[in-house]
């Protein structure tokens, strides 16, 4: 094992370990970190998925991508958790992005989950804080300020600070001025949650070079299903039902493969507390596999009203 990828290991034990003893329910890490995700984790309505990385520029646009797309799906909020960037460390206390996915260091990480809410965010040109644009406005009157008179004391435009009203973030040394004219704390913590709300859903990737997911695909829309192929996780789609309800589910080309793949989807699915199935391209009669239900490929072929199809699925998961 080499260096980077010892440390990295290191790096998920303690995320794993702060997570858990935070009080959140934590899918058993990835080994190897091939997957897109390292450990998902949940507290009440809070889902993560969270990456690991020694390095956040090795991030690649794929890999965020996708980490962006099942985050939608499953109504998490996605999360890069590094140590360092180019040649220097991430500053304590600053959300940094790449590719849109926001990264925390270990030490911004922890202090996130124990309830310490960054600011600061790194942006092009440098560090800019995020301010309450009401509480700024609300300040601004109580104190008999204009715009205009405002934007003279801090030394910026007047269209700044209605921007900076609107919610706009400003750079560390606007925000230091704005604080002190107004002798007031005006900043507002980044919320995770808001950024994932606010992430555009990325198109799905070409499924031609695998007939088996594209018939199921097929089969699926058919009946009017919302299904969503995924890559790079231990399952293979996303079906969603109603608001934040949904079916992680996985695909069999054969009985004999290896558990593994299906126990890390029925963790992960125990964590979102949300039901899980397998669909096996070979007939069987085991109806579970793993703890995990079982509906064959050719169930499918055959079932031509949707209200049957939600039966069967409600029968196996429910069995």
């Amino acid at each position: 094992m080499s260096f980077v990828e010892d440390r990295r290991s290191l790096i998920v034990r303690h995320i794993f370990d702060l997570l858990t003893r935070e009080g959140f329910r934590v899918s058993d890490p990835m080994p190897g970190g091939a997957a897109g995700f390292d450990m998902i984790a949940k507290r009440e309505r809070l889902r993560l998925i969270i990456k690991v990385l020694q390095n956040i520029d090795t991030l690649r646009n794929s890999s965020a991508m996708e980490l962006i797309r099942i985050s939608k799906l499953t109504y998490a909020a996605p999360l890069l958790v590094g140590e360092k960037a180019g040649g220097g460390p991430l500053e304590h206390g600053v959300v940094y992005f790449r590719h849109r996915v926001p990264i925390l260091s270990p030490d911004t990480f922890q202090d996130y989950i124990e309830g310490e809410m960054p600011f600061i965010s790194s942006g092009p040109g440098g560090f800019y804080a995020s301010i309450d644009g009401r509480r700024l406005h609300q300040r601004r009157e109580e104190l008999g300020y204009s715009i205009g008179y405002l934007s003279n004391k801090i030394g910026t435009s007047r269209r700044s600070i209605s921007l900076y009203e609107s919610g706009s973030a400003v750079t560390i040394d606007v925000y230091l001025k704005l604080e002190e004219v107004l002798g007031e704390d005006l900043c507002k913590s980044i919320d995770l949650g808001d950024i994932s709300r606010n992430l555009e859903m990325p198109p799905e990737e070409s499924l031609m070079e695998n007939g088996f997911l594209l018939e199921v695909l097929n089969l699926m829309m058919r009946h009017g299903m919302d299904f969503h192929p995924v890559r790079k996780f231990p399952f293979d789609a996303v079906m969603k039902e109603t608001i934040e309800e949904f079916f992680l589910i996985g695909l069999l080309e054969s009985l004999d493969q290896n558990l593994v793949k299906i126990n890390a989807m029925r963790n992960i699915s125990q964590i979102f507390e949300n039901d899980s199935f397998v669909i096996s391209k070979l007939r069987t009669s085991r109806e579970h596999l793993g703890g995990c239900p079982v509906i064959n490929l050719s169930e499918l072929r055959e079932i031509q009203e949707k209200e049957k199809l939600q039966t069967l699925i409600e029968k196996r998961t429910l069995a």
